[in-house]
C-alpha cells in the first residue's frame, strides 16, 4: 500500500495552481462561492490524487494571494512534498518567494516544480521562464527538483508531472504512525443531521471511530463519532491522511481553527518556547530583540514576543538561538516547525524548529551550551539536558521525556543509561532528578548541616525530619526522604541512627562536658519520678556549661527520656514505672492514674506524663478512667 502523503501547492495568486490540480486530479478545490467569483483561492482547498495501488495522496491547495497567507499557513503544516507552482508568463513573483521561504522554515525536503501556462508563451520565453526559476531556487531544498512545463489548459506535461508525483509519494518518507494521533483543525463546520464536523491533516499517530479524544487549548474531552478519508468512512485514519472528522460532546461554536485534537494527556501547554529562529533571506524587515511577531504553527495564529539570546538584531539569512514568549499559552512538541511574520504590516519574516517546547525563561547572553544538546539527534543527551534544565522542580518523567522530544513508552530506553552511569538518581516512579540537582541540594544540605553542628556541637545530628523540612519544604515525604538517603549512598553526608550530620562530624564530649552528664545523670535518678522542671535547672547552671545542650545530647543518647518540654526522666526510672504499669494491670486487668501516682508516690502531673508517654509509644491505651495494655 501507498505511503500517506501530503502534496500541498505554493504559489504566486492567478499563477494556476488551483487548475493544475484540477488537471491532475479532475476535482475542483474551489469550494467557495466567492472564490468562483474572484477566481483565487481564499480558503484551503481539497483533493486527491489517485494512486496505481489503489490508495490516495491527499492534495491541499492553499491560497497564493498575500492576503490570505494565513489561511496557507494553515494547511502548510501537514505537507510532505511541495508542488511550486510558477506561471511562465509572469515568471517568479513575490508570493513565490514568501511561499518557497516558507515551505523552507517548515522543513519540507521533497519537491516538484510546475513551470504553467505554457500554451501563453513561446519556447524561448519558457526557457528564460526556468532559468530564472533556477535561479531563485539556488540553495534551496528545490534546488534539484525536476521542473515540468504544463499546460492545464491543453493538459500538455500533465502526465508526466503526475507520475513523478506519484513516485515521490512511493518515495516519501514514512510517518510516525506508533505515537499518539495529533489533529491540527483547519475547518470547522455542521452538517445537518450529523453534528460538528472538524478537518485536518493527521500529522502524527492513528484515530478511530469511537476514540475518545481531548480538544486543545479548551482540554475537553470530547469523542470520535465517525472519521472520514477523502469523502470515505474509515475505521481508522492514519499520519499523513486528510481526515474529516465528526465529534459528538461538542458543538460547532466551541471549536475554532487552530485547535488541535490529540490523545488526553499527551500535549502539554506552554506560554515559552526555546527554538532555533532563521531569518528569510528575501525579508524585508530584519528581527529584532523584543519584536512582536505573529507565530503561525500547526493550524494555529498567536501574537509571540522575540527574545534573541546572544544579539540584538538577526540579519537575514541568518540562524540564531532564540526564545518566543506567547502571549496565550498553546500546545506544541519539541521537533515542530513554525513560521513568524512582521507584526504589521504582516509579512513572513522568518521560522524555525522548536528544540524545547516548555522552556524555562532565560536571561539573555547567558550560557546557551544547552542548546546544541537539544538539536542532537541523541534521545539521551536530550533527557540528561532536559533532565538538568528541571533542577529542582521534581517535574514528573512524562512532562521531562515531553521537553526531550521523547515519547513515554521509549522513556526507560533513554533514562537507564543516565542512571547507570550516575547522570541521574530516580526517586519513585514518575520522579528523576539530575545528578548537577543532587550537588546542588549536597551543597544546601552541607550548609544547613554546618550551621546546625556550629549551634548544636554536642549533637550527633540533625533529626531526618527536621532536615528534610528545611532541606526541601515543598517536597512529598517520600521524595524528600529519597534524596537524604541518596545523599548518603553518595557520601555527601552520614546517617547516624535516623540523625544526620556531615561526614567526619564529631560530638566528642570534652572533660567538662562528660562531669556534667555524670553529674547530672545521678541527680536524675535521685528524684526518680519528681524530676527538676527543665528551665529551672538550666538556671542553677552557668551559661558557658551550655546545659541545655547537655540535656539534648542525654536525651539522644538514652540516658533521658523527653516526657515533655519542661519534664525529663531518667531512663531506668521510666523503665521501672513501664514495670508497675504491668504489674497493675497483670494483677488488676487495667490501671488508673490515681493508683499509679499513689504507688510511685510522685504528683499528678508527673505521674499523667509518664503514662501518656505511654501511650504515644502504643505500649498502652486509655479506655475510660482506666489503662490497659495495648492489643488486650
Amino acid at each position: 500500500m501507498s505511503n500517506n502523503v501530503i502534496i500541498g501547492t505554493a504559489g504566486h495568486v492567478d499563477h494556476g495552481k488551483t487548475s493544475l490540480i484540477s488537471a491532475l486530479t479532475k476535482i475542483d478545490t474551489d469550494r467557495l462561492r466567492e472564490e468562483k467569483a474572484r477566481g483565487i483561492t481564499i480558503e484551503l482547498g481539497f483533493a486527491y490524487l489517485d494512486l496505481p495501488d489503489g490508495g490516495r495522496a491527499g492534495i491541499i491547495d492553499v491560497p497564493g494571494h498575500e492576503r490570505f497567507v494565513s489561511n496557507m499557513l494553515a494547511g502548510a503544516g501537514g505537507i510532505d512534498i511541495a508542488l511550486l507552482v510558477v506561471a511562465a508568463d509572469e515568471g517568479v513573483m513575490p508570493q513565490t518567494l514568501e511561499h518557497l521561504g516558507i515551505l523552507q522554515l517548515l522543513g519540507i525536503k521533497q519537491g516538484v516544480i510546475a513551470l504553467t501556462k505554457i500554451d501563453l508563451v513561446d519556447e524561448e520565453w519558457r526557457e528564460l521562464a526556468e532559468e530564472d526559476l533556477r535561479e531563485h531556487i539556488a540553495g534551496t531544498f528545490l534546488e534539484n527538483a525536476p521542473i515540468f512545463h504544463v499546460s492545464s489548459t491543453n493538459g500538455e506535461g500533465i502526465a508526466e508531472l503526475r507520475q513523478t508525483l506519484i513516485d515521490a509519494v512511493e518515495a516519501a518518507d514514512q510517518k510516525k504512525v506508533s505515537v499518539p494521533f495529533r489533529l491540527p483543525i483547519d475547518r470547522v463546520f455542521t452538517l445537518s443531521g450529523i453534528g460538528t464536523v472538524v478537518t485536518g491533516t493527521l500529522i502524527e499517530g492513528k484515530l478511530s471511530s469511537g476514540d475518545d479524544v481531548v480538544l486543545y487549548p479548551q482540554e475537553k474531552k470530547v469523542r470520535v463519532r465517525s472519521v472520514q478519508v477523502h469523502d470515505e468512512a474509515v475505521d481508522e485514519a492514519r499520519a499523513g491522511q486528510r481526515v474529516a472528522v465528526n465529534l459528538s460532546g461538542t458543538k460547532k461554536d466551541e471549536v475554532e481553527r487552530g485547535n488541535i485534537l490529540a490523545e488526553s494527556g499527551s500535549l502539554l501547554p506552554t506560554y515559552i518556547l526555546d527554538v532555533d529562529l532563521r531569518s528569510l533571506k528575501h525579508s524585508r524587515f530584519q528581527i529584532e530583540n523584543g519584536m512582536r511577531v505573529h507565530l503561525y504553527h500547526g493550524s494555529r495564529e498567536l501574537l509571540a514576543r522575540v527574545v534573541l539570546l546572544d544579539r540584538d538584531i538577526l540579519e537575514k539569512g541568518d540562524t540564531a538561538s532564540a526564545q518566543l514568549r506567547l502571549e496565550e499559552q498553546t500546545y506544541i512538541k519539541q521537533g515542530d516547525h513554525f513560521v513568524v511574520r512582521f507584526y504589521s504590516p504582516v509579512e513572513t519574516i522568518g521560522g524555525g524548529i522548536i528544540l524545547d517546547p516548555i522552556a524555562n525563561k532565560r536571561k539573555r547572553y547567558s550560557d546557551l551550551d544547552d542548546f546544541e544538546l537539544m538539536r542532537s539527534e541523541d534521545a539521551t543527551a536530550r533527557l540528561d539536558r532536559a533532565l538538568k534544565s528541571s533542577a529542582l522542580r521534581f517535574k514528573p518523567l512524562n512532562e521531562i521525556y515531553y521537553r526531550a522530544g521523547i515519547q513515554v513508552a521509549d522513556g526507560k530506553k533513554y533514562l537507564q543509561p543516565l542512571i547507570e552511569s550516575g547522570r541521574a538518581v530516580q526517586l519513585n516512579e514518575q520522579t528523576v532528578l539530575h545528578i548537577s540537582g543532587m550537588k546542588l541540594l549536597s551543597e544546601k544540605c552541607r550548609d544547613i548541616l554546618q550551621k546546625f553542628h556550629e549551634a548544636l556541637p554536642l549533637e550527633l545530628g540533625m533529626k531526618r525530619e527536621s532536615l528534610r523540612t528545611r532541606l526541601l519544604p515543598r517536597a512529598s515525604i517520600q521524595v524528600s526522604d529519597r534524596v537524604i538517603d541518596e545523599l548518603v549512598n553518595l557520601g555527601y553526608v552520614e546517617d547516624r541512627d535516623g540523625e544526620i550530620a556531615l561526614k567526619g562530624h564529631s560530638a566528642d564530649l570534652s572533660p567538662r562536658e562528660q562531669q556534667l552528664i555524670d553529674e547530672l545523670s545521678s541527680r536524675y535518678e535521685a528524684e526518680a519520678f519528681s524530676p527538676s522542671a527543665t528551665d529551672e535547672l538550666i538556671a542553677e547552671y552557668n551559661k558557658d556549661d551550655k546545659i541545655d545542650q547537655i540535656l539534648s545530647r542525654m536525651v539522644n543518647d538514652g540516658i533521658l527520656i523527653r516526657l515533655t518540654e519542661q519534664i525529663l526522666m531518667h531512663h531506668s526510672i521510666v523503665e521501672k514505672a513501664l514495670k508497675q504499669v504491668k504489674k497493675d494491670i497483670d494483677e488488676r486487668g487495667s490501671v488508673t492514674l490515681a493508683d499509679f501516682r499513689d504507688e510511685t508516690g510522685t504528683t499528678r502531673k508527673f505521674a499523667i506524663a509518664i503514662l501518656e508517654h505511654f501511650d504515644r509509644l502504643k505500649l498502652t491505651k486509655l479506655v475510660g478512667d482506666s489503662r490497659i495494655l495495648l492489643g488486650d
